[in-house]
């Protein structure tokens, strides 16, 4: 009697641990097949490597074989709107471009960061708050 319950009781548990594991490996596919929409604040685009901008602050990423020059990201498009403006008052044409990220922990630090981009109005901290969130974008999603 108790030889019989040890088997059902690891038949169970075998049948468990395999059932628990196929759930578990689905999960994990469909957390990193997550996309999330973004903005990305858009300042320039140059053919070859003649930038005419200090691109130290900003974001350039290699498309199409151009170099777009990025100057904010947010999941916010509030929050785009007022990067956009920011870099207009400067006499800086700017346009907000709608893209995908893949990178979940990028993405849950961008939304905090848009929390305090949604609180702040002045330049000092809008231009501040970017260049930690281009920081953050090429350490964790460029790996640079």
């Amino acid at each position: 009697m108790k030889g019989k319950f040890i088997i059902y009781l690891s038949l169970a548990l075998f049948f468990g641990f395999i059932t628990a594991h196929a759930f578990y490996t689905e999960y994990q596919k469909s957390i990193n097949n997550t996309k999330y929409n973004a903005y990305l604040i858009q300042i320039g685009s140059y053919k070859g490597d003649d930038l005419e901008i200090n691109t130290d602050k900003y974001l350039v990423l290699k498309e199409d074989g151009v170099y777009n020059v990025y100057a904010g990201i947010t999941t916010n498009l509030s929050n785009a709107s007022k990067i956009k403006k920011l870099y207009e008052d400067q006499q800086i044409h700017s346009y907000i471009k709608p893209t995908v990220i893949d990178n979940i922990e990028f993405i849950s630090n961008l939304e905090q960061y848009d929390i305090l981009l949604s609180e702040v109005d002045d330049e000092d901290n809008l231009i501040s708050i970017n260049d930690v969130i281009i920081s953050s974008y090429e350490e964790m999603v460029l790996e640079k």
